[in-house]
């Protein structure tokens, strides 16, 4: 049996995803401590425009896939999809043998979804150790809450830890919170990007409003309160139509943390429909040292105004992996899984 090598951090990290240090210990104890996984110290790119789309062929369906994740190693491709019991979500996952090979046929990974709930929009952290996703599963009382998962061996996609609520204040009991993203500087500081639906609007219509906020990690491992981004969210604008929604939700960050990839439904995105249409859209910043983030652009490339979202970037940035509502034909689907390069100059 090998080792399974985790840093100090992810020791406590892992006592919070199962409830507490104390019930942790007896299997943490059988741990050895590592070196701390690769993190960027340096700024990354530059890097030139991104190619044109496909979609990822042999994982289309004739469900709805969206919100994927990938690994650190490129291997494992998470993702969300009504496969099962729609309406309903779980979180399916498909492997490959090699950065070359295709997608393997995904299947279930039953350890983290709930029966008759909604599960999804999963992220995985860099060590491969965590996992974090949204639900609406029934115990807490609440609309929507942030999980996280442990596992032991980071090559088992299937063999996770029960879930439970991140610990701390991120989660909230009136609000939901979902779209969980995962970054951790070079100084080992980590914080998570997410979503709240704070109750302006109503959920599957244009004018449901939520604002991406970030919440800091603590020693011990919990999350404090999330705190609104003001810059990445969109506010109405001198001539918008008469409604105050702004759906600001999915995000991807470069592991330099200096770039950053969000869905918007926000005014000047593509649209063929004429209404609120989600569109990928970009931001970047100077140091992660500050939440000073430019006012997001469209992605140039990317969208085809059919709705196009749900962004997750390669760890070595050139490769990002979203949804899309386009089809061969050129009207509007159910949301697959898609892909497009990009070169580092």
């Amino acid at each position: 049996m090998h080792d399974i090598r985790l840093s100090r951090r992810d020791v406590l990290k892992a006592a919070g995803a199962v409830g507490g240090l104390a019930i942790a210990l007896p299997w943490l104890s059988r741990l050895v401590v590592a070196a701390e996984d690769e993190v960027a110290d340096e700024p990354m790119g530059p890097f030139g425009p991104w190619n044109p789309p496909s979609p990822i062929t042999e994982l289309a369906s004739t469900s709805a896939d969206f919100h994927p994740s990938i690994s650190k190693d490129g291997l494992s491709l998470f993702f969300t999809t009504d496969r099962s019991a729609p309406p309903l979500t779980e979180i399916w996952v498909s492997r490959r043998t090699s950065l070359d090979s295709l997608w393997g046929s995904p299947q279930p990974v039953d350890a983290l979804n709930s029966s008759g709930a909604t599960t999804g929009v999963p992220n995985l952290a860099p060590s491969r150790h965590f996992i974090y996703f949204n639900s609406d599963r029934p115990g807490n009382g609440r609309p929507g809450d942030i999980y996280s998962a442990f596992r032991k061996d980071k090559d088992d996609d299937l063999g996770w830890q029960p879930p439970s609520p991140v610990l701390g204040e991120l989660n909230t009991v009136t609000n939901a919170e979902a779209g969980a993203t995962y970054f951790e500087d070079s100084a080992g500081n980590a914080r998570l990007y997410f979503t709240r639906f704070a109750g302006r609007g109503f959920f599957g219509q244009p004018d449901q409003d939520f604002d991406i906020h970030v919440s800091f990690q603590a020693a011990d491992g919990s999350y404090g309160p999330g705190q609104i981004i003001p810059a990445l969210n969109a506010v109405p604008q001198a001539g918008d139509p008469p409604h105050t929604w702004s759906r600001d939700t999915r995000t991807a960050i470069r592991r330099d943390g200096l770039e950053m990839y969000i869905t918007s439904n926000r005014h000047g995105g593509l649209s063929h429909s004429g209404g609120p249409t989600e569109n990928l859209w970009m931001s970047t910043r100077e140091s992660t040292s500050t939440e000073d983030w430019s006012i997001p652009v469209l992605v140039d490339g990317l969208n085809s105004g059919f709705g196009d979202g749900g962004p997750a970037l390669s760890w070595d940035a050139t490769t990002m992996y979203f949804f899309s509502q386009r089809t061969a034909t050129g009207l509007p689907g159910k949301r697959q899984l898609w892909s497009a390069n990009r070169d580092r100059l």
